[in-house]
């Protein structure tokens, strides 16, 4: 993230702040509309206009598929990965 658009999403918050609307901000910072919506969204959530960090990778298997291979693996646990 550049320190532009950090600056930027301040100013959305400003302008919001002294009462524009999304469509008069949009137009005077020349973005989207949509653009202007998520991130006013986003500050009335959290208070911040900053992004915050994701946690780690997503899951790729279910909580059942785990248990499933949980089970399979210590079903026989002298069974090679090959051989199964």
């Amino acid at each position: 993230m550049t320190k532009n658009s950090e600056d930027l999403k301040k100013r959305i918050v400003a302008l919001h702040k002294d009462g524009l609307g999304y469509k008069k901000i949009a137009k005077t910072l020349k973005l989207s509309c949509s653009t202007v919506a998520k991130t006013i969204r986003q500050f009335n959530r959290t208070g911040s206009t900053q992004n915050r960090p994701c946690h780690g990778r997503p899951k790729k298997l279910s909580a059942h598929a785990q248990r499933h291979i949980q089970r399979l693996s210590l079903g026989n646990r002298r069974m090679s990965a090959a051989r199964g």
